[in-house]
């Protein structure tokens, strides 16, 4: 519900704030005094655009402020956006302020946060439907003809299975479209993957063989200065007089002798014995590996070939021995798994089918029972508009069902566009291009009268809905308006005093000029006054004892319940 309405610096509007209730409030006042600004207004708050020429004479800005007070589903489809929008919100209260600037730009926020004018704009199809010659009116937006259609026929449930399908076959075809592409991607890296696979296996790669092969090819490059050297080390240990071996056996014989007078050198002795033990085993090795090395040029040049191919896999690649081998399992089980890509193509080829054709009969029934809704519905509506001062109109819902898989749109294989007839024998043309500001909004009167239940919008707003009607039919808009009103807040601007009546609320919109200024006044009327204003409604500049007491035979029960 919108509870409050705050307008400062908008056209002749200098400030004014407007209180409105539960169910109907009427907004009325004479020709010109300014009315259409409170449904501009209004307009602004819902996302509509902004013009510069709406900012007042010599201000900055002007802004309009909206207090939303929230429940139920509304609540909940607000706090689903202002969640996506990472927005806070109570549960309840929504202030949506609107600024334009006297240069035409403009700005919006949504409990103190600023917002797009286009997240405005969907924000606005969850809180009020406007409905006159503006543009935001549910009738006319995309598809709208189509959610109201399914709707009142009751199809969510066929539209869920729909949407159901769809999805399967959209993931079906990703399934498809995935595995042509890694099949493409595979027949254009085969012969690459082949090769690699070939020369590695080729290769005949170990792990720890490079560090192998460089030991060897180190050893065997330089065999004669390692002869050298070990020669010198024989010499030095066994091969010379005076060697290591020789004076370690002097000095162990020595320190035998010393112990036998002194016993704390004895344990010295063993030491000695141990190191001449120890050059002893090194000797014999040096001598093992001298009476081995010998040069081989030709093996070392296989040993280096071995490094160099080795070395040439490695950079070709540029991966590692162990990373070789692990790449060299991976590339042969991608092979393998190319060997079964047609059974794997046309598995799920088939897959994609099935779910086609599965989607494409989900949606022939959502078409079935929307053909059926729409001659259903079609008549109800048209029924709705008798009493609405449209007695040979007809209205209709106009199903274009498609076919093929191109026609598998988001909401099924239809288009629907509610057609309008004014007169009997003219052909029904799309309801936008043939109805004025007043039909719309009786039009959309008997649609949302016939919707009530099932609509989802708390906030009415009507402007011009008695445009060209009295007696009966007045009578008849009022009602309407009054039902619809024990489930949902409207709003209304009216010219005649049978509609103001039945309002829970009445407030008068006038026009004042104060120091040479105009200005536009909104005020809440009590009851002598609100009875006042029916009068001038009734007869113009002319009340009288006589309107007045008309006046109040019109807001008198039953004409009208819960009277002021």
């Amino acid at each position: 519900m919108l509870e409050r309405l705050t307008l400062s610096e908008l056209a002749l509007v200098e400030r004014a704030e407007v209180e409105f209730g539960p169910g109907l409030n009427v907004i009325s006042g004479e020709t010109g005094a300014g009315k259409s600004l409170l449904i501009e207004s209004m307009s602004l708050l819902v996302g509509e655009r902004a013009p510069a020429d709406v900012v007042r004479e010599g201000a900055r800005a002007a802004w309009v402020e909206g207090e939303f007070r929230l429940a139920g589903d509304s609540a909940r489809r607000v706090a689903e956006l202002l969640s996506e929008w990472g927005l806070e919100f109570d549960g309840e209260t929504l202030i949506v302020r609107r600024e334009v600037q006297a240069q035409g730009r403009s700005r919006a926020t949504v409990n103190q946060s600023p917002v797009t004018q286009a997240a405005l704009s969907r924000l606005g199809d969850v809180l009020a439907d406007l409905h006159g010659q503006h543009e935001h009116q549910s009738l006319l937006r995309p598809n709208a003809a189509l959610e109201t259609l399914d709707r009142l026929s009751g199809l969510s449930e066929a539209r869920a299975r729909y949407a159901e399908a769809l999805a399967a076959l959209r993931e079906a075809g990703s399934d498809l479209e995935r595995l042509e592409q890694s099949l493409l991607t595979l027949a254009d890296r085969r012969g690459w993957m082949a090769e690699a696979l070939r020369e590695i296996d080729a290769a005949n790669l170990r792990e720890g063989e490079e560090e192998t092969l460089r030991r060897e090819t180190a050893r065997l490059a330089h065999t004669d200065r390692l002869r050298e050297l070990v020669s010198q080390a024989l010499q030095r240990l066994s091969e010379t007089p005076g060697a290591a071996l020789e004076g370690l056996h002097s000095a162990a014989h020595a320190v035998e002798g010393a112990a036998a007078l002194d016993p704390s050198l004895a344990e010295i002795g063993p030491m000695l014995d141990e190191a001449r033990l120890a050059a002893g085993e090194a000797a014999r090795s040096l001598a093992e590996y001298a009476s081995c090395l010998e040069s081989d040029p030709e093996v070392l040049e296989t040993l280096e070939a071995r490094r160099e191919l080795i070395g040439r896999l490695t950079r070709k690649h540029r991966k590692s021995v162990p990373e070789l081998l692990r790449w060299r399992d991976e590339l042969e089980s991608e092979l393998g798994a190319g060997e079964n890509a047609e059974q794997s193509l046309e598995r799920a080829r088939e897959q994609r089918e099935q779910a086609l054709a599965r989607c494409l009969a989900a949606g022939r029934s959502l078409s079935r029972s929307r053909q059926a809704g729409a001659k259903k519905w079609s008549d109800v509506l048209s029924g709705q508009l008798g009493p609405l001062g449209m007695k040979r109109a007809r209205l209709e819902f106009a199903v274009r069902s498609r076919t093929g898989e191109e026609a598998l749109l988001p909401h099924g294989l239809d288009e629907v566009e509610l057609q309008f007839a004014p007169n009997p024998g003219e052909p029904p043309r799309p309801l936008q291009r043939i109805v004025s500001g007043g039909e719309l909004s009786r039009v959309m009167l008997a649609l949302k009268v016939t919707l009530e239940a099932r609509d989802r919008v708390d906030v009415l707003i009507f402007d011009e809905v008695d445009s060209g009607v009295g007696g009966a039919v007045a009578q008849a808009v009022g009602e309407r308006l009054r039902q619809l009103a024990q489930h949902r807040q409207i709003v209304c601007v009216t010219h005649l005093p049978m509609i103001a009546a039945l309002a829970q609320q009445h407030f008068r919109v006038s026009k004042q000029v104060e120091g040479g200024r105009t200005r536009v006044r909104v005020e809440p009327l009590e009851p002598a006054a609100r009875i006042d204003e029916l009068a001038r409604m009734l007869a113009g500049d002319r009340v009288t004892d006589t309107t007045r007491r008309q006046a109040r035979e019109l807001l008198a029960p039953p004409a009208r319940q819960g009277s002021r």
